[in-house]
């Protein structure tokens, strides 16, 4: 199973969805590749902390950039699943991952410039899927806001824009802007290996509403 975390714009917490996505699966007890596929290289210097700390499970992690889908066909047939993390622009991997992915996870803030670029995605996932026609588009909202007074109408508008586009299905899913995500990364650490329960179950949200069905 390949899933792509993508967007074209950055800031949008790919990252760090892509590598606590990963350690979800890991702690399930599948067998996960991070394939880094971009330049930034935030997942493996991620990757580099965890190894150094000796955490456990253990996520296999790969670099490759440029055209990625033979690569992530090959890797697809070697794991239970493949997490995709590309860089935040219409970059090849991004374009390239998309034709052979089962699922895009794509994060936005619930911002202007982010929202503006929902087009791009929109013209992209229609070049996905003529050769992947399969393909499963999903929009996450990140690094939502946690007060009380705004959160309601942030979402609510978040929403009431995704509902003009058809090509991607919305998650009710979303992650907050927490400082423990950022926390942790230095340690190789995912929320998951922490006692912050919002912020736990904002990931276990995501991963089973996309992968449900194959989860316990």
């Amino acid at each position: 199973m390949i899933l792509v975390i993508g967007c074209n714009k950055g800031g949008a917490s790919k990252s760090t969805t892509a590598l606590n996505v990963a350690t979800y699966l890991a702690i399930q007890g599948k067998d996960v590749c991070l394939l880094d596929a971009d330049p930034q290289s935030s997942c493996s210097k991620w990757y580099s902390y965890r190894e150094d700390a000796g955490l456990q499970p253990t996520i296999t992690l790969v670099q490759k950039y440029g055209n990625i889908a033979g690569t992530l066909k090959e890797m697809d047939k070697k794991y239970d699943y493949v997490v995709v993390d590309v860089a935040g622009r219409n970059s090849r991997e991004f374009v390239t991952s998309g034709t052979v992915a089962h699922h895009i996870i794509s994060p936005h803030l619930a911002s202007q410039f982010d929202l503006d670029t929902i087009e791009e995605l929109e013209q992209q996932a229609e070049g996905f899927r003529d050769l992947n026609p399969e393909l499963e588009i999903w929009i996450y909202q990140s690094k939502a806001t946690t007060n009380p007074i705004t959160a309601g109408k942030e979402r609510s508008d978040f929403i009431e824009f995704m509902n003009g586009y058809n090509f991607a299905k919305m998650l009710t899913s979303k992650s907050c802007e927490r400082k423990i995500y950022r926390d942790v990364l230095p340690e190789g650490k995912s929320v998951l290996e922490t006692s912050n329960q919002l912020a736990r179950q904002e990931v276990i949200d995501l991963v089973k509403e996309v992968l449900g069905h194959e989860l316990p």
